[in-house]
């Protein structure tokens, strides 16, 4: 008995870890959507997993395009992420984010979030950026943010725009709640082989701290950014309250 049992927990462990490595190869991705003939991607679709192994969820990232909002034109960014419905007996939430980004400085003048989870009620977040007076106000209250903060949507739309080629560091300030954070990140341009054909990719490893230097807010997250695809991120690992979650791209558009 014990025999089998040891058997088995050695297969379990070597299924995992070939899952692992299948969902989280760039080449593997990148062989997938390169199929599709857009120079750019616009629509980018994911899924999610827990543990970079257990799907979990199903999420989508989308520009807009150019909308208005207080008489200016804006950038409209967005993304919704729904639970798969194989856990519905167990669990069942979904996720809309907006973002409208001003399209001179690139920064959020507003951040829209809605979650919802079944059996409790929904949690709205509207965030307005005034981003000339370094403040932003959330539900009436005012907090003092630093030049060029934003959003998680913005932070994704203005690492697409980035030329790599061009920076040394990488830093980003966030803020959606009553905290400045910041994110700091080293990156390294790589090729990926692909049916014999080199597409490079940026690789970003960072990390999310309070600017107060909490020692107790700190999460980490790394990304592989498909260069050639204006940087469409095509694999996403996030590493925060002890938890992994990985989101690896499965379809773009």
């Amino acid at each position: 008995m014990k025999k089998i049992f040891f058997i088995f927990f050695i297969l379990l462990i070597a299924s995992c870890v070939l899952i692992y490595n299948v969902n989280n190869n760039p080449a593997r991705i990148i062989s997938r959507i390169s199929k599709k003939e857009n120079t750019r991607y616009n629509r980018l679709k994911y899924r999610i997993y827990l543990l970079g192994i257990l799907p979990v969820a199903e999420a989508e990232i989308c520009e807009q395009g150019i909308e208005e909002y207080t008489g200016k034109r804006v950038y409209h960014f967005s993304a919704e992420a729904h639970s798969l419905k194989a856990l519905g007996l167990f669990f069942k939430g979904s996720a809309f984010l907006d973002s409208y980004i001003d399209p001179e400085g690139l920064s959020p003048v507003l951040f829209k979030q809605r979650i919802t989870i079944l059996g409790r009620n929904d949690i709205n977040k509207e965030v307005i950026y005034d981003q000339a007076e370094g403040v932003m106000s959330i539900n009436g209250l005012r907090r003092q943010i630093f030049p060029n903060t934003q959003d998680p949507l913005s932070a994704i739309f203005n690492l697409r725009r980035i030329d790599f080629d061009k920076i040394k560091n990488l830093e980003i300030g966030l803020n959606t709640n009553q905290k400045n954070y910041i994110l700091r990140g080293k990156f390294e341009g790589k090729n990926v082989q692909v049916n014999k054909k080199a597409h490079k990719v940026i690789l970003v490893a960072a990390n999310i701290q309070r600017r107060d230097n909490n020692p107790y807010h700190k999460s980490s997250i790394s990304m592989v950014l498909w260069q050639e695809k204006e940087n469409a991120p095509i694999l996403i690992k996030v590493f925060a309250s002890g938890i992994l979650i990985n989101a690896r791209l499965i379809d773009a558009e």
